[in-house]
């Protein structure tokens, strides 16, 4: 099945006639915020099935729309109503075209979500209730990594789950937080996320804590690099990219 802007793993079955319905539900992906982020996310959900038949792996559907307005613009210009309609619009055209839950794969966006008509917000899978549960069940300060914008609007640290929630995140300093902004543009160009490894071990240990949030989707690059160099002891995550990949494997959304 393919629309406009959108690609599927593979054409979707009917379920109208005989034969067995699909093993998994059709998952769709909100993405293009970066392009490379929500991509990387499918090549996560199927390197952790790889072993797996071809026609028993989840059922994806990415919509990428790289055009999206600039999420931490949009939220220092105090123009939120551009970034609500357009993530409103992918939505439904996800859904339209047959999915059944959907992951905006952009953190700095969720900050709207509560903005979105009920029915479409009822048929999102919040990665921001992803950090928080698996912060709880991991109960030991973490490093927040997110982009600026993600921090002024205080997407993670907002609510009564998320006053829970930053009683374990150690927020950067002014300084930290403007370069890690930096490193989040050099990964949205395609830059080595290698480099960002560099970063972190320079970082972390200067605020006390060994773990840290990838709270922002560009940040899943850097997990899976420090998975590949078998780093993932020395630099533990909690990357709600690869919490909601595993999900989709196991049929868990």
């Amino acid at each position: 099945m393919t629309a406009p802007g959108m690609t599927g793993s593979a054409a979707t079955p009917t379920t109208d006639g005989p034969g067995p319905r699909p093993r998994h539900p059709l998952i769709g992906v909100l993405g293009g915020m970066g392009p490379l982020a929500s991509t990387e996310l499918l090549r996560t959900v199927y390197r952790a099935c790889r072993l797996h038949p071809e026609q028993d792996t989840p059922r994806l559907l990415l919509w990428s729309d790289p055009a999206v307005v600039d999420r931490t613009q949009a939220i220092s210009d105090g123009e939120l109503d551009l970034l609500r309609s357009a993530v409103e619009t992918s939505l439904r055209g996800l859904l339209a075209a047959g999915a059944e839950r959907a992951v905006i794969a952009c953190i700095t966006a969720h900050h709207v979500l509560g903005d979105l008509p009920a029915d479409l917000a009822a048929r999102c899978v919040s990665l921001v209730d992803v950090v928080h549960e698996e912060l709880a069940a991991a109960g030991e300060p973490h490093l927040l990594l997110c982009s600026s914008g993600t921090a002024r609007a205080g997407v993670l640290t907002s609510g009564p789950a998320g006053a829970r929630a930053a009683e374990l995140l150690v927020a950067l300093r002014p300084a930290d937080q403007e370069a890690l902004h930096r490193e989040i543009h050099r990964l949205k160009r395609g830059e080595d996320p290698a480099r960002t490894i560099d970063f972190l071990r320079e970082t972390l240990p200067r605020y006390g804590v060994r773990a840290f949030v990838a709270a922002c989707t560009e940040l899943h690059l850097v997990t899976r690099a420090i998975e590949d160099a078998g780093l993932s002891e020395a630099l533990p995550s909690l990357d709600p990219l690869t919490v909601v990949a595993h999900r989709i494997m196991n049929g868990e959304l």
